[in-house]
């Protein structure tokens, strides 16, 4: 008995000593400087779509080799859209003569309050080819090798291969020539850039879901069919509010305990979303499916629009997929785009649908069912849907810059809380207790 005391005294000293140790640590690499305030502008967002897909569609046709360019506007472009995605870091970087200077500043408020850490590496030519060169988090060096084994373990565990090491070694390769970053490989073959089923699985594991309610929709043909049976009983109907209502009733129905129900409200949306939004993304419900298998659907309208009901949609499965935050801000970076010159303008009632649909996806768990067999189909809308007539749409940059502050100032950020309280009075969600 008392070397079992003497045991857990000594464990209990053992895990104090390493909670002080990781303090301690944290502590030296942090600070208290603020994150700078994002700066994005709708020709970020345009520069950096462009690259991506230039890029993108570059990799996997490799005619005659690879070789990519990036010039010092295109990586402020890639760092402040990525910054503004990730809402709590602020990324920059800077292209010299002998390499890359790269910097992460992270909010870490959520560990200790007005506490950020930064985090900045460079990257240089070697004998050995393009490298990290050299780390450090706040005041602690960091090993590039580690920092490097652990770049090529996240691509081992996102892409499917070759494609890790085909990038590893394409990286390699670079160079700096005349300000500007290079990447060429002339005997460098198309590189498949294709993400393993396991990255949405991880997701959804870190939402705290179980297999039985993750992405995979297993009842996602049945959903199918009955959305293909109703658009041919009512061909008139053209309100995504009336399929949804249907849907989830059919879910209902089909649960043969409460712990079925949220999977089937699951397999549900993602019928609505490969039907009505997008064939293709019935490969993220069921990797067993195909595009061609989805039924050919009527476009429908949400609030009497059909655009509205795509950023709802597409909204919806981004969530899924991802995060609610991720695909808030990818409806936020949409809208900036639109702002550009040319563009159909930034639209508040375009964010106020992906929102709805971010929620919805979000909050499925929280369904009121009861309430939804009494409604009609336009109080079922309005269930899951705010009222539009006081945003505005149409903005051009200069418009929000003049009556926002830009697209993070205070008075955007207003907005943003409007559509915020807006959506936690819908109806259709049971109030958390």
């Amino acid at each position: 008995m008392r070397s079992l005391i003497s045991f857990g005294r000594r464990l209990l000293y053992a895990l104090l000593g390493l909670i002080l140790l990781l303090w301690l640590l944290f502590y030296i690499a942090s600070s208290t400087a603020p994150l700078p305030p994002h700066n994005i502008s709708s020709k970020d967002v345009a520069t950096s779509r462009q690259l991506l897909l230039t890029t993108l569609q570059h990799l996997r046709r490799a005619p005659g080799g690879i070789a990519l360019t990036f010039d010092q506007q295109q990586l402020d472009a890639l760092l402040n859209v990525a910054g503004y995605t990730a809402t709590k870091v602020h990324f920059s970087g800077h292209i010299n003569d002998y390499g890359v200077a790269l910097h992460a500043h992270v909010d870490a408020s959520m560990l200790w309050p007005g506490r950020s850490v930064r985090l900045s590496c460079l990257l240089l030519p070697g004998a050995a080819g393009f490298a990290i060169s050299h780390c450090q988090l706040g005041r602690l060096p960091l090993s590039a090798f580690l920092v490097h084994s652990s770049l090529k373990i996240l691509l081992k565990h996102t892409l499917v291969a070759p494609a890790d090491e085909q990038l590893l070694a394409l990286f390699s390769k670079g160079r700096i020539a005349d300000g500007k970053l290079h990447f060429v490989d002339a005997n460098a073959s198309a590189i498949a850039l294709q993400l393993k089923p396991n990255f949405y699985q991880a997701t959804e594991l870190a939402l705290g879901l179980t297999a039985e309610h993750s992405a995979m929709a297993a009842d996602v043909s049945y959903y199918l069919q009955q959305l293909q049976q109703l658009s041919r009983q009512h061909p008139a109907q053209r309100h995504l509010a009336f399929y949804l209502q249907q849907l989830l009733l059919a879910a209902e129905q089909r649960s043969q305990h409460p712990q079925q129900q949220l999977a089937q409200y699951r397999s549900a949306l993602w019928a609505l979303i490969a039907g009505f939004g997008h064939r293709g993304f019935i490969r993220y419900a069921n990797p067993a499916l195909s595009a061609a298998q989805v039924p050919i659907l009527p476009r429908v309208l949400l609030a009497n629009r059909a655009d509205l009901s795509l950023h709802f949609l597409y909204s919806a499965a981004l969530q899924m997929l991802s995060s609610s935050q991720l695909s808030v801000q990818i409806g936020n970076l949409k809208e900036i785009l639109d702002a550009d010159t040319g563009g159909s303008g930034f639209s508040f009632i375009d964010l106020v649908a992906d929102q709805a649909g971010t929620l919805l996806a979000e909050r499925l768990a929280d369904i009121d069912i009861a309430s939804v067999k009494s409604l009609s189909v336009a109080e079922f809308e309005a269930s899951f849907m705010p009222a539009l007539s006081d945003f505005s749409e149409g903005l051009s940059e200069q418009d929000m810059k003049l009556n926002y502050d830009g697209f993070d100032g205070e008075q955007f950020q207003r907005m943003q809380q409007r559509i915020t309280t807006r959506l936690s009075q819908l109806t259709l969600y049971r109030r958390a207790n």
